[in-house]
């Protein structure tokens, strides 16, 4: 059911996810989500108003967005594929319920094939034939000035909006034309060298604490180490799990390519310090390595194999089998576990056949678009839609959770929510453990600032 890729070195940004944070109360325990669909543009309004062809990418009868994601490279082909899939399917959906400002979705694709080169270039594209980009999943986009000059059907460098997926480089976390669904970054400007403030949410690591003991963990942390962004992703979550009492008994660096043998010293300073906490920041197929290299050399102190979002994959559990018994896995997002209990997940389950957490939140960041579009037209309506009205509406979302998808987030002011979910395989199935209620995230976490240079924090 879940795609992800095998390399950790790609996917290690979405760990930021744990990190979202907000000053305001969200919730107290728990927050129940909302039942209410998306609403597209009311038929009155439509019956009244003759659509024209107000934008780059706004014809009279359709609204054209493009998906970029890293999807054809002969590396790892369909690496981010759940992404299209997903805001295919929200455009299905948005256009089953009437569309937005009187027209149509039209999505297209455009393959960044893991090149910093074919990310630009599908910008350059985005800018001359869509109002927006939306699910950008593009792992080496490393330059936004295509989207930040890119020009409107004046022929005014506005910018054209960004709503992405995955924001890997300081570059599109600090752009002003560009948000992502689910806020992981920290600090900005910056530069990607030096330091950097970072907010990050205590939630899960106030579980751990709570449930096994403010002095009984202790543990191994393994840093993706093949570049320097995957190590700045990385490095302040450790940080704030290390300030807050989960003490470090030895910081490795992982590559991508290492195979399980590789993991093998990793494991012996488990056996060594008798650790009880154990942290891999790759991803899923760098943690079944992990977990298996462990049960071979018989660990048994462990008790708490920390993990985020890339481990929420089904081929965890198919792969790793019974060493993978017992994982924690932390979202940011209702699990699809969750289906029949929030309307917007099940409509997401229903229009996306292959569903995967990268096309949970390329689905919100459509759902962000949408948003932005019916605030245009409740201000200026359907024929006041152009990329300056979506970036100023995008920049005055508040408050926003996708209809309960999602725990209420500040979008336009790229503040993140502190709220949580904790999953953990039991019996082979991903199973809720915080809250245990569908439906509803763990919001009583605090925030605290880590505030370090990333690189130079490394010790692997």
């Amino acid at each position: 059911m879940r795609r992800f890729s095998g390399v950790g070195v790609l996917l290690v940004s979405v760990l930021a996810l744990s990190a979202c944070s907000s000053g305001k109360k969200v919730g107290d325990a728990s927050l129940s989500t909302s039942s209410a669909p998306a609403t597209t543009t009311t038929s009155d309004v439509c019956s009244t108003t003759t659509a024209t062809a107000t934008e780059v990418g706004v014809s009279p009868t359709t609204i054209t967005v493009s998906v970029i994601a890293d999807t054809g490279s002969s590396l790892r082909p369909g690496l981010f594929q759940g992404s299209v899939d997903a805001v295919n399917a929200w455009a299905e959906y948005i256009n089953a319920n009437g569309g937005l400002a009187c027209r149509q979705i039209v999505v297209k694709a455009l393959d960044s094939k893991l090149s910093g080169d074919d990310a630009k270039n599908a910008m350059t594209t985005a800018c001359g034939d869509s109002l927006a980009m939306v699910g950008t999943t593009a792992v080496f986009l490393t330059d936004m000035g295509p989207a930040e000059q890119c020009k409107d059907k004046t022929g005014k460098p506005t910018g054209i909006p960004d709503l992405a997926v995955l924001q890997t480089s300081a570059e599109q976390q600090c752009s002003p034309v560009s948000w992502p669904a689910l806020e992981s970054s920290g600090s900005c400007p910056y530069s990607g060298e030096g330091v950097r403030t970072t907010p990050v949410s205590t939630t899960a690591i106030d579980y751990y604490l709570d449930k096994y003991g403010k002095d009984a963990l202790h543990g191994v942390y393994l840093v993706p180490k093949d570049l320097p962004s995957t190590i700045a992703s990385t490095t302040p979550i450790f940080a704030a799990q290390k300030q807050e009492g989960i003490t470090e008994d030895a910081e490795f660096g992982v590559s991508a390519g290492d195979p399980q043998s590789g993991y093998t010293p990793f494991v012996q300073a488990i056996k060594t310090h008798k650790s009880t906490f154990a942290r891999d920041g790759a991803d899923y197929v760098s943690y079944v390595f992990f977990r298996k290299e462990a049960q071979v050399q018989g660990v048994d102190t462990v008790k708490v194999w920390d993990c985020s979002l890339q481990c929420y994959d089904q081929r965890l559990i198919s792969s790793g089998g019974p060493a993978v018994e017992d994982q924690y896995v932390w979202l940011s997002f209702l699990p699809f576990e969750d289906k029949g209990h929030n309307d917007e997940l099940d409509a997401f389950l229903q229009y996306d056949k292959k569903p995967d957490a990268f096309g949970a939140q390329a689905w919100v960041a459509g759902e962000i678009f949408a948003e932005a579009v019916k605030a245009v037209v409740a201000k200026d309506g359907p024929n006041g839609l152009t990329r300056k009205a979506m970036l100023d509406a995008v920049a005055n979302i508040h408050d926003f959770d996708a209809n309960g998808f999602i725990a209420s987030s500040d979008i336009g002011g790229r503040v993140g929510s502190k709220c949580l979910i904790g999953m953990q395989v039991k019996d082979g199935k991903f199973v809720r453990v915080d809250p245990v209620e569908p439906g509803k995230f763990d919001c009583r976490g605090r925030v605290i600032t880590v505030t370090l240079d990333p690189v130079k924090a490394y010790k692997g």
